[in-house]
């Protein structure tokens, strides 16, 4: 195992640039790319998750995309962490880990290991059931401090809490964990003011309608019929509301897309900061920050 080999972390919100780094950087060490996102491990999910595609990658080597069916369920922390640090740990040189999906992030590198227990897919079955509203009471009376650090609307997390509870047999705020393995890591995020990621999302949006999504959409609803997966992703989640008459035109479902993923960005923005003094976070504003920053610490 290569331990010492530093991990360069570039994440941040939805829309704020995070690939455009990574891929310039990767150019510039010829480096590789872990990929840090609850939804472009998915095959066929590509535009609804801004994947970027073989050109765009620009002949960088990007891991842990398209590698799952929606129908293999849900891709979870623990999932993440295993395929990572097998990929780190066989690693010749640095790699960059680039993503909006902070919990895969903070639970590799956190200072604790995550609790790894298998799917419980009865109890799944039964959870899915529930509204957003009723599973995030059940997690609340169950362990209202995992609750307050979940929002509310993050079904997967709160499913996977529930099942996490199950198995354990009690609180998962009061689970002592074993000790993480240590890794060296360089963090950077791009310093992007609100206003400013909500006009890079309105815009990206708008390009993702015009590239196909809901053609997309279309074509994923009927190869995965019934999918919880497909229903919780915001930019189909709207559609299959459109679909049920919750709204009255692709317009509003569309106007809805990005009022939800300004909300999500919100919530990232909000973790994020909240994290910068942990894991030491260099907020930059541009490539050239990053550079900076590295040679700095003699990379």
């Amino acid at each position: 195992m290569k331990k010492t080999l530093p991990l360069i972390i570039i994440t941040g919100p939805t829309a704020s640039g995070k690939t455009d780094l990574a891929i310039k950087l990767a150019k510039k060490y010829d480096l590789e790319v872990i990929s840090a996102d609850s939804r472009i491990i998915y095959k066929d999910l590509d535009i609804v998750s801004a994947k970027p595609t073989k050109k765009e990658q620009d002949g960088v080597i990007h891991h842990l995309i398209d590698i799952r069916s929606v129908n293999d369920g849900i891709y979870s922390a623990g999932d993440f962490i295993k395929d990572a640090k097998e990929i780190i740990n066989s690693a010749k040189k640095p790699l960059i880990i680039q993503g909006g999906t902070w919990f895969y992030i903070k639970s590799l590198l956190d200072d604790k290991n995550l609790i790894e227990f298998g799917e419980n897919k009865e109890l799944r079955r039964e959870l899915s059931k529930l509204t957003n509203e009723e599973l995030y009471a059940v997690l609340k009376e169950k362990d209202e401090k995992r609750a307050s650090l979940i929002h509310q609307n993050n079904r997967d997390k709160i499913i996977r809490s529930l099942e996490l509870i199950e198995a354990i047999k009690g609180k998962v705020s009061e689970y002592e964990r074993e000790d993480n393995e240590k890794y060296i890591s360089y963090w950077f995020m791009k310093d992007i003011q609100r206003e400013e990621l909500y006009k890079k999302i309105n815009l990206r949006v708008d390009l993702m309608c015009e590239m196909g999504l809901y053609e997309e959409w279309e074509r994923n609803k009927e190869k995965y019929p019934n999918n919880e997966i497909l229903f919780n992703t915001i930019g189909y989640r709207e559609f299959f509301d459109l679909e049920g008459g919750v709204y009255n035109s692709k317009e509003e479902a569309i106007e809805k897309i990005k009022q939800h993923t300004r909300n999500f960005a919100k919530r990232q923005l909000t973790w994020f900061r909240q994290n910068i003094e942990k894991f030491e976070v260099n907020l930059i504003n541009d490539f050239d920050e990053i550079l900076k920053t590295l040679q700095n610490k003699g990379f």
